[in-house]
Order: C-alpha cells, then sequence, then structure tokens
C-alpha cells in the first residue's frame, strides 16, 4: 500500500507540473518549450543540473524539469500515463520498460559505469564466494541486483545463495550502517557513504564488471515521433554540459555537488569511476553494437532469474535517428 500511495504521489506532482501555467500556454506562447525528466540520485546525471544552472537548456529555447524520483515502478506507470516525457537511466531498467510495454525509447547513451557501482562488506568477507548466506541489502529488480546476479553466476552461484534485505534504491546503504547487512550493492554517492561503517571495503566493482552498467536517455516514443524537436534541444545542452565540466571540472562540481549533499571535491572524485560518452562517440557503429550486446546480457539475466516474462527486441530499444541528425536542423 505504501508503495501505491507513493506512485499516486508522483503521478498527482506530475499532473501538477503539467498542469501549471508555464505549461498550460496557449499556441502563440510556444517558448520555450517544457519537458520533464526523472532519474535517480546518481553522481553520472549531474550535468543536467549544470545544463540547467548554466542556462544550456534555456539558450537552446526549452525548461527541463527535474523530477528526483528513485522508484522506477512510478516513472513507469508515468510514461504510461503520458505524464513523463523522459528518464535517465540504465539498460538493467529499460529492459524490465520494454519487457513490460512501456513506449520508450534510448535515444543517446548517459554514462558508463567505471567503478562509480559496487560491493561493499563488512570485515570477514574478502570474496565474491564469501557471500553466501550473508545478508546483502539491494534495491529488488534494480540495476544492483542485476550487478549481483552477473557477478554470482560467474561464481557459479545465485540469488538464492543469500539473504536478500530489500530496501529503495536510495536507502540501501544505511542498511548496511546500521548492521542490518553484511554487505551493500549500490552506487555512488551512496557508495562512499557505505565505506564510513568500520571495517568495511570495496568488494567488487564496475571497474571489475566494465560494460554491464551503462545509462542511457530514455523517451517517450510519441515525443519521438512528434516532438524531434524539443528532444534534440535536450540532447544539445547535454552534450554541451559534458564538454564544460570537463573543461571546467571546479566550478562545474561547485554547481552540481550540492544536488548530492557532498562537497565538490567530493564529486569530482566519485565521478572519476565514470565515464560521460561525448557526442562524437557515440555516433560510430560499434557504439550501437555495444549497446545492444548489453542489453540482451541483462535481458538474459533478467529473464532467468524470472525477473521478466519474455525477452525484449534489444533493435527496438534503441533509436538513434535523433543522435545522427542532432545538429542538422540547429538554428
Amino acid at each position: 500500500m505504501k508503495a501505491i500511495c507513493y506512485k499516486s504521489g508522483f503521478l498527482y506532482f506530475l499532473a501538477l507540473v503539467l498542469l501549471s501555467p508555464g505549461c498550460a500556454r496557449r499556441a502563440e506562447e510556444a517558448e520555450p518549450e517544457r519537458m520533464n525528466i526523472a532519474f535517480q540520485k546518481w553522481v553520472g546525471y549531474g550535468p543536467f543540473y549544470l545544463a540547467k544552472e548554466k542556462g544550456f537548456f534555456k539558450e537552446e529555447g526549452m525548461e527541463l524539469v527535474i523530477v528526483d524520483e528513485p522508484l522506477d515502478s512510478a516513472r513507469r506507470d508515468a510514461f504510461k500515463q503520458g505524464m513523463l516525457d523522459c528518464e535517465a537511466g540504465t539498460i538493467d531498467l529499460l529492459v524490465a520498460k520494454r519487457a513490460q510495454e512501456t513506449p520508450i525509447v534510448a535515444v543517446m547513451e548517459i554514462d558508463h559505469s567505471a567503478g562509480s557501482d559496487g560491493i561493499v562488506a563488512a570485515k570477514g568477507i574478502k570474496k565474491v564466494e564469501d557471500l553466501k548466506g550473508r545478508r546483502v541489502a539491494l534495491a529488488r529488480d534494480n540495476v544492483g541486483e542485476t550487478l549481483l546476479a552477473h557477478v554470482l553466476d560467474k561464481k557459479g552461484m545465485s540469488l538464492a545463495d543469500i539473504i536478500i534485505v530489500p530496501r529503495g534504491p536510495d536507502d540501501v546503504w544505511e542498511a548496511f550502517l546500521k548492521g542490518d547487512a553484511d554487505a551493500v550493492v549500490t552506487w555512488q554517492p551512496w557508495l562512499s557513504k557505505a565505506l564510513e561503517r568500520p571495517g568495511a571495503h570495496v568488494l567488487l566493482t564496475t571497474r571489475d564488471e566494465p560494460e554491464i552498467i551503462i545509462d542511457t536517455l530514455n523517451v517517450r516514443e510519441d515525443m519521438v515521433k512528434n516532438r524531434p524537436g524539443l528532444v534534440k534541444k535536450l540532447m544539445r545542452g547535454w552534450f554541451r554540459a559534458i564538454k564544460y565540466y570537463k573543461a571546467h571540472p571546479v566550478e562545474a562540481s561547485g554547481i552540481i555537488a550540492h544536488h548530492y549533499d557532498i562537497t565538490p571535491e567530493q564529486y569530482r572524485k566519485q565521478v572519476t569511476g565514470l565515464r560521460w560518452v561525448g557526442y562524437e562517440e557515440q555516433i560510430g557503429p560499434e557504439e550501437e553494437k555495444e549497446l545492444i550486446e548489453c542489453f540482451n546480457t541483462i535481458a538474459g539475466i533478467k529473464f532467468a532469474g524470472g525477473r521478466i516474462s519474455k525477452k525484449p527486441d534489444a533493435k527496438k530499444a534503441f533509436d538513434r535517428t535523433l543522435l545522427r541528425t542532432l545538429y542538422e536542423d540547429r538554428k
């Protein structure tokens, strides 16, 4: 019941956003166009805040409304009701939504995790095999569960070999700190928070398991079809933001860090465990091949674990049309 009320609250909030004076525009008040986006608290999404506060989206002629929504089921329902325009999320979440007929497609990559996601364990747990019979805090049917299932499978184990301590995506680290779990699967900034427990150490990160966690920008299919220009504005603002961050990391981290309740120095350190994927890197065929391979790997994990009832078509989950023509129609 709590989850249902929570989802209802999120949908109500989006309704207020959509019906606000800024959104209920007359035809002659078409600028700036407004778009909403939801995502979990992950440091890789920081450039969205940077682009918004530096005015990059405004210069593109759009306003981005950012919704901090950790519950994936709430975002799924909002997509299906046409209330949520887009999300930043892992391919893991894209697989789950596509398997549930959620009308979204990934239009570009955001980042690759290369150390910022991982498993933190208590003293005495020295290798993955030591997790057998131990309590592990994670968010069910989320990227942490997929990562753990993947590494356990490589050791001839499965999720049935551990005791799962389920928590919300932003709360798993607290269960570990309180001693309710012997290990936790999480991401930055929560990965660093989990390490505050005495004796805690990093057991494994995505530096050890690269290319399993990739974030994408997922957009409602009707938005891609009917308002491609608006989606392109969002994409261009994002690419400008990651270029700006790389050129001015101190200033940019100072703008972003307070959204994660950490210092700019902490933010700069935490994002060293990820790689933002620039525009030029994404337009080649090798990137598309990598995305499809990651999607199919995760679909296999989720299907085998009973998380999805069918494997969705990877090729239909990605639409790179807007990416290929991103700067052709820019004024």
